[in-house]
């Protein structure tokens, strides 16, 4: 007993540090990646929203990507992922990749496949290595690792840029070696509890049973969208935050996440998936109004105040992807269900990711406005609580 414990701690301890590294590495490079578009390539927001395109495709192709690599299990999934990430962001340092954007969009496109593939296979890893009455409180704990990574990513910026240097491929270089590093120490985990599929047809699930899951997939990957293109390009091209600013607001951001994700892991437990789903989408609602209408209401610096608001609160609503990996998890008809059907969802939500993202961008572009993206994304996020009202506990 004595030595099965000390496996399965060596065996958290190299879990959380591999999960720690990869994010610390995927949040600068996250952190970077809008103000890099903006200050060396220059693009507007129209084609800001079509950059979407190749960005997002990966979130389809990984589900193809995991079912070709079904002979492997959890943790080399999650190790290979690491490495096309890591690889993607190193290539990103070299001059003359750099200098071109038609190559700078095919490298964003690699590096994003394994983003794609790792953000969703950690859901995985937690789901299969805990017991399912914790499965939630796990799942929001892992979200606060995640959190505490960004963390260390904002200050990384912070300082960094303030105080020794603001080059894109220094941060490049220490982001992909981050994730290479990750990706080493997944190999070395070692466990029973992932499932082996004996086809790559398993690794392919979509079953009428779990209809309403891809259902708020698809409303999550327009709400996605709020935070990922339209919330950042808010603050780099509507308000003008240079990397520093935007590294202060994600410390605050990362700061409250640490507890928030926890307690939304907790919350879940207590109240379940419908509660708190449909609690996110009020919140993302009002998110979404004052995104698109702080300035309109307010003095700039009062609605600067409230727009870093919005996005600090629409970024600790991605705890409520705990909610969601919790449900497919609860009404899963085995366990080899599982890992598939949390990649069908990404597929799925990806769709309507990449649309929201172009469709946003054309509405904001042709009417030289932010609001009606955000009214639009506001409607998405009414949908997607009708939905979530509808799930039985």
């Amino acid at each position: 007993m004595i030595k099965d414990d000390s496996v399965q701690k060596k065996y958290i301890i190299a879990l959380l540090a591999a999960v720690f590294m990869a994010y610390l590495g995927e949040s600068i490079y996250g952190y970077i990646f809008n103000n890099y578009l903006e200050d060396v390539h220059h693009i507007g927001a129209e084609a800001r929203g079509f950059l979407e395109f190749p960005r997002e495709l990966p979130g389809i192709l990984a589900l193809f990507a995991v079912g070709a690599l079904y002979f492997l299990r959890e943790n080399s999934i999650a190790a290979i992922a690491a490495l096309i990430l890591g690889g993607g962001i190193l290539t990103l340092a070299i001059p003359e990749v750099s200098a071109s954007y038609s190559f700078v969009v095919a490298i964003i496109m690699l590096a994003s496949l394994g983003q794609h593939i790792f953000m969703v296979i950690i859901d995985a890893i937690v789901i299969h290595s805990v017991k399912p009455e914790n499965r939630s409180v796990r799942l929001g704990q892992m979200r606060a690792l995640i959190t505490a990574a960004g963390l260390g990513g904002s200050l990384y910026i912070w300082a960094k840029w303030k105080y020794i240097n603001k080059n894109f491929s220094v941060d490049f270089i220490v982001a992909g070696s981050l994730c290479i590093l990750a990706a080493i120490l997944f190999m070395a985990l070692k466990t029973k509890s992932f499932p082996v599929h004996k086809s790559w047809k398993e690794r392919f699930v979509f079953k009428k049973r779990y209809s309403l899951y891809y259902w708020l997939e698809i409303f999550f990957g327009a709400r996605k969208q709020v935070f990922v293109t339209f919330g950042f390009w808010v603050m780099v091209a509507v308000l003008g935050k240079s990397p520093i600013f935007i590294g202060k607001v994600m410390l605050v951001a990362g700061i409250i996440g640490i507890f928030f994700k926890p307690f939304v892991g907790k919350l879940v437990q207590r109240f379940g998936e419908k509660k708190v789903l449909m609690a996110d989408s009020v919140m993302l609602f009002v998110i979404c109004m004052g995104y698109a209408f702080a300035l309109n209401l307010f003095a700039i610096e009062l609605a600067t105040i409230v727009i870093c608001a919005c996005f600090i609160v629409d970024n600790l609503l991605f705890a409520a992807g705990t909610a969601r990996s919790s449900y497919i998890a609860r009404i899963s008809e085995s366990k080899e269900d599982i890992t598939p059907s949390l990649y069908s969802g990404m597929a799925i939500n990806h769709v309507t990711s990449i649309l929201a993202a172009i469709l946003g961008g054309f509405i904001w572009h042709w009417t030289g406005t932010h609001i009606w993206a955000f009214v639009l994304a506001a409607i998405f996020a009414v949908f997607s609580g009708i939905t979530a009202s509808k799930i039985k506990a």
